[in-house]
């Protein structure tokens, strides 16, 4: 159907016989254009952006500034400690300073003075350095007679026949400690055990260590 000027050359009539006259309309088929963000969304978008920023570097300000509060603190904590360890080591002090004076006493007269003078002298001391320190919250471990307790008692040696129950402690090399609750020196000991065989088939108890030998 030939075409000049958007009009058809081919006659259209209706149902009464008239000529309908039909333009052609060129239509382009490329993409529609993009549509350009507007200048409005954009400032809209900034707008948005702007509270969030300021609300991101405030909450960055505040985390900074409890860090700052946090590490004074732990700083000052650690002050008032070591103040009150110096604190309690000066009054244990001064109250030892009476037991040295007596026992300095006890030196000076050493020559001077009878023997079993000076041995009493020297107990009544030995007394009072004691007391003082149970006073400070110090408890001694002297657990003869006792069963053996690896948690409170170091075996040293083992003796066989004795009239104490094996396991029981026979003796004490040297006392142990308790302060504030927390074991700070176990008690040597020796422990009872039963007789070995003459094939050496009867093993030592655990934990106790057979004189002059290895654990």
């Amino acid at each position: 159907m030939p075409e000049e000027n958007g009009r058809s050359d081919f006659p259209v009539v209706d149902d009464d016989g008239e000529e309908i006259e039909i333009e052609f309309v060129d239509v382009d088929d490329g993409a529609a254009p993009e549509k350009a963000v507007a200048p409005a969304s954009q400032a809209a978008a900034e707008e948005t952006a702007h509270p969030l920023q300021a609300e991101v570097e405030h909450l960055r300000e505040m985390y900074l500034r409890k860090l700052a509060e946090f590490d004074n603190f732990r700083k000052r904590t650690e002050r008032e400690r070591t103040e009150m360890k110096k604190t309690a080591a000066e009054g244990l002090v001064s109250e030892l300073l009476p037991v040295l004076d007596n026992f300095q006493r006890a030196i000076l007269h050493a020559d001077d003075s009878e023997p079993e003078a000076f041995r009493e002298g020297v107990e009544m001391i030995a007394k009072q350095f004691a007391d003082l320190l149970a006073r400070s919250g110090l408890e001694p471990i002297d657990p003869i007679g006792q069963q053996f307790n690896p948690e409170l008692h170091e075996a040293v040696q083992r003796v066989e026949g004795s009239e104490y129950a094996p396991g029981t402690v026979v003796s004490v090399f040297t006392k142990g400690y308790i302060y504030g609750g927390r074991l700070i020196r176990p008690a040597m000991v020796t422990v009872a055990v039963e007789p070995v065989s003459p094939l050496g088939d009867g093993p030592p108890e655990d934990g106790v260590v057979a004189e002059g030998g290895d654990s």
